[in-house]
């Protein structure tokens, strides 16, 4: 027994679930949802995610029930932990514009989840379980069990597992993770949109499956477009270097030699090889000497334009290049980020419908237009120029009814009692301030 390993626990699976959970009653209330426990009569949904997560839960039963037969209490636990990662920070947070919408599929299928799962983890975590299983089934139905340890054990639905898509949705998380990578490297935030991703696949299945999932893709890594290459010197050049410490101990003066010949060779060809564990013979004035891979360095950078990530096989590319269009979104995106820290520091209710004011320091401290408006001649600075193009986008992200931009010379400020927040954005110093509508 360990306390470090139970708070391990409690912080990465028991938090994680436990947030979820909150997630769900947090949307199910604002939205007046009405559950229902009959999850087999329930239609298919036509959502990809809802889909996807579903087979996963039904795999999951499918796994710890065989797992718990056979008193594997690891390849009982682990799995369920697992599977409660991806729910949160795949699932939820992809699909948290459908339940601030009150999607009724959404939040069917995450009440199916989260039933589901207080009965698979009953044996291990019976307290939480029971808190989980009382809300949301006992409190919806007088009929069931009013005990998640007198109900049934979840039953595999076969007709949910969808092999194909648990394959395709695992390698859009591998290919995403590599592409946040890609990003890190060349200190480019989420928040700033990029024009491209280019993948490099080890197979052409793993190509098509990776199109028919791209807008997770395409959304999670923040580009406008997905394409592919079949050879990585598209995107890096690669060159191998010789190390004259263990090839000058194997063949003495041969290896100026070998260093001339390696140099005149396919250096992508040889780096392939050498990284997949192969040793490669080479030709240099009529001998032949065997290379082994720690005979070598490979060194890789990647073209101009381009950040690249790489591992397992895969090669995951973003373009570095943001023009002015692309430069705007990503502020817009900064600024909406802001205005909901504001609206969190602030206890503003999720549902709040807010006014905004914004003002660069270009611009002075005056009110100006109200949503629908945001276009007016009177400013010129980079906040006018961002809010004309993307105003509609800061209204919806942040619940805000009237968006009231600041120009210079108009004699009024913001209203000095309004909590507000001033930060960096480009190259000018904004201040926001939000009001509850």
């Amino acid at each position: 027994f360990s306390l470090n390993l139970v708070g391990e626990t409690v912080r990465k699976f028991m938090n994680t679930l436990w947030n979820t959970y909150s997630f769900f009653v947090t949307y199910g209330n604002l939205a007046e949802w009405t559950p229902s426990l009959d999850f087999a009569a329930r239609p298919v949904s036509n959502n990809q995610l809802d889909r996807w997560v579903l087979s996963e839960l039904h795999e999951l039963v499918r796994d710890v029930t065989v797992a718990m037969d056979n008193y594997d209490i690891p390849g009982y636990t682990r799995p369920l932990g697992t599977f409660i990662e991806n729910l949160s920070n795949w699932y939820v947070r992809l699909s948290r514009r459908r339940f601030w919408d009150g999607d009724p599929e959404a939040l069917a299928t995450l009440h199916e989840v989260l039933v589901t799962v207080s009965q698979l983890l009953a044996p291990a975590t019976p307290f939480v379980s029971e808190e989980i299983y009382q809300n949301l089934v006992v409190k919806v139905d007088a009929a069931a069990p009013n005990s998640v340890h007198l109900s049934r054990w979840p039953v595999v639905n076969q007709t949910h597992i969808n092999e194909q898509l648990n394959v395709d949705m695992e390698l859009v998380q591998r290919v995403t993770s590599l592409g946040h990578a890609a990003r890190q490297l060349s200190n480019l935030k989420v928040r700033q949109p990029l024009a491209q991703v280019v993948v490099r696949t080890r197979t052409t299945d793993e190509r098509a499956g990776l199109l028919r999932l791209q807008r997770f893709v395409l959304d999670e890594l923040n580009v406008k477009t997905l394409d592919f290459t079949d050879a990585a010197g598209d995107l890096v050049d690669v060159s191998v270097f010789p190390y004259p410490k263990q090839l000058g101990q194997k063949y003495g003066k041969g290896y100026p030699k070998i260093r001339q010949a390696i140099s005149q060779m396919d250096q992508f060809a040889l780096a392939t090889s050498l990284q997949a564990g192969e040793s490669v013979e080479i030709e240099a004035e009529g001998e032949t000497y065997l290379i082994a891979p720690e005979d070598v360095e490979v060194r890789s950078a990647p073209r101009q334009g381009f950040s690249v990530a790489e591992a397992g096989g895969y090669l995951v590319a973003v373009t570095t290049v943001v023009d002015a269009a692309l430069e705007q979104e990503g502020y817009a995106r900064e600024l909406v980020r802001r205005i909901q820290q504001l609206r969190k520091d602030t206890n503003l209710a999720i549902s709040d419908r807010i006014i905004t004011y914004v003002a660069d320091s270009a611009a002075g401290n005056t009110p100006g237009n109200t949503a629908g408006e945001t276009a007016s001649t009177n400013g010129d600075g980079l906040i006018h120029e961002m809010l004309t193009n993307f105003g509609s986008y800061v209204r919806e992200e942040t619940l805000t009814v009237d968006l009231v931009q600041i120009h210079p010379g108009q004699g009024n400020s913001i209203p000095a009692h309004l909590p507000n927040a001033t930060f960096e954005l480009g190259d000018s110093q904004v201040t926001i301030a939000v009001a509850k509508k």
